[in-house]
């Protein structure tokens, strides 16, 4: 199954806000490392221009939704966190590969000039629907300061500055009444972000036991990911997470054009010399 979403986001007063809100992260006073990222093949978290980075871990069934005890909302400590820097404009994909019984989820969030600082545990005393302090459970899917996300939240409990997509790859159809939070939770890919701050619009696909999210222009700066089971009818396994980084279409026509530049002085360089040899 693929879904795609795509959309600009051209909200310049919600860029304005967000981009304010992120001054706010250093004056938050609250304890912070409420959840710990997990580290990446060779604890390599940067990406640039043209590179992969690679982790892999073993994911729980419905770490991420489909769990009918959490009203089918996240949770959060047992699921898989990472944080990764992109340092150029690029067009960048955060792709999950499980195995047969892990039909994976995930969501990419902001945090822009700095590491995710893992949120704050039971900040503001948000209680799920199905009884359920945060982060223990969590809002995977909402925007920041929706239900569920304070504990994680720039100026809040966190420094996470915006959500920008989330991709589900089980069975997921879950509306506002039926889980913890009050979000939605449905298969495919889809771009939830307000504004274009970060990136140009949110693609994606989803598999039986695939999830990929791309992500154009992707700013450069940090940000976080959380992924989990899909399926509580599965077993969950083990699975792959790789973030990919490649050239704009631009930057790709310049660097041609500037390799044709050269192979055409090259081939009129002989010419050249046999000229003013003569």
């Amino acid at each position: 199954m693929q879904l795609k979403s795509y959309h600009k986001k051209t909200s310049t007063l919600a860029s304005a806000v967000i981009i304010s809100l992120a001054a706010l992260a250093s004056s938050n006073v609250y304890a912070a490392d409420a959840v710990s990222p997990k580290d990446w093949v060779g604890s390599d978290n940067v990406v640039s221009l043209g590179e992969t980075i690679t982790a892999n871990e073993s994911g729980l069934k419905s770490a991420y939704t489909g769990n009918p005890n959490l009203n089918f909302s996240a949770w959060a400590h047992t699921g898989d966190w990472f944080v990764f820097q992109n340092t150029n404009l690029a067009d960048v994909s955060v792709t999950v590969s499980g195995a047969a019984g892990f039909a994976p989820g995930l969501t990419v969030w902001a945090t822009g000039a700095a590491k995710f600082d893992g949120g704050t545990e039971g900040f503001g005393s948000e209680i799920s629907a199905a009884g359920f302090g945060t982060p223990h459970s969590l809002n995977a899917t909402g925007a920041m300061g929706d239900a569920g996300t304070l504990w994680m939240a720039n100026g809040q409990g966190g420094n996470v500055i915006e959500t920008l997509g989330y991709a589900v790859s089980g069975p997921a159809a879950f509306t506002a009444a039926d889980t913890g939070w009050g979000e939605t939770i449905f298969t495919g890919a889809h771009d939830v972000s307000v504004t274009n701050t970060f990136e140009n619009g949110v693609t994606g696909s989803t598999g039986a036991n695939v999830a990929t999210l791309t992500f154009n222009d992707l700013a450069s700066g940090w940000y976080a990911v959380y992924v989990g089971g899909t399926n509580h009818a599965s077993a969950g396994g083990a699975f792959e997470l790789t973030v990919s980084a490649v050239p704009e279409a631009e930057t790709w026509a310049m660097l041609l054009a500037g390799l044709g530049l050269v192979g055409w002085r090259l081939r009129r360089s002989p010419t050249d010399s046999c000229e003013a040899a003569a």
